[in-house]
Parts: structure tokens; sequence; C-alpha cells
């Protein structure tokens, strides 16, 4: 008798384990994904912050030789995701305008996105 409320007490003890396991597995889930999505939308943003200070300085006029002007032209270059290039009109500063503050928009977009799907298949 003793044997059997001792197993009974060790098996409802387990399946209480299960369950919390489940519960904090799922907690922790939903913690990691939601730091994701945090970490997505501010990389998005200073992505598209860096291109937006790129486009002020190309069409301010801003020294192109300048460190900072060759710092953040550099950057931009890399993150305008293949459309730096997609508009070619006649004025180097629309050119600009349109390519990189696009290149901006898009970055912003799959930064909201992404940081949706994630908190929304966050159980």
């Amino acid at each position: 008798m003793m044997t059997r409320m001792a197993q009974d007490a060790s098996t409802d003890t387990s399946e209480e384990r299960r369950s919390h396991t489940g519960e904090d597995l799922r907690a922790l889930t939903r913690k990691v994904l939601t730091v994701a999505a945090s970490v997505i939308r501010i990389l998005t943003v200073v992505f598209a912050a860096i291109l937006v200070i790129h486009v002020i300085l190309a069409v301010a006029g801003a020294n192109p030789a300048n460190g900072i002007t060759i710092f953040f032209s550099d950057l931009a270059n890399n993150l305008t995701l293949g459309i730096g290039d997609l508009f070619l009109p006649a004025s180097e500063s629309l050119k600009i305008i349109l390519n990189f503050g696009l290149a901006a928009v898009v970055w912003i977009v799959i930064g909201i996105v992404v940081s949706k799907l994630l908190n929304a298949i966050a159980p």
C-alpha cells in the first residue's frame, strides 16, 4: 500500500515536472522570438538611418573626399539590396534620393514584416 502511494506521488510529480517544463519551454521560445524581433527591427532601422544619412550628405553637397562622407557612402552602397541603380534620372541628386531612399523604405518594411511574423509565431 505504501509503495503504491509512493508511486502515485512520484507519477504526479513527474507529470507536474513535464507540465512545468513545457510551459517553461514555451515561455523561453516566446522570449527568444520577441528578442529576435526587437533586434531585427533595431538593425533595419539602423540600416535605413545609414541610407538616409548618405542621402542627406550627398544631396547637401558634402565633401566626397571627407572620411565621414566616405564611411557613410561605403556603408550605404552595401545596404542598397541591389536597387542602388534602379532609377537613372539625369540629376545625380534625384538618383541618390530615389535609389537610396527606396532602399531605406525597403529596410523599414523588412523590419516591420519580419518582426511581426516572429511575434505572431511566438507561442
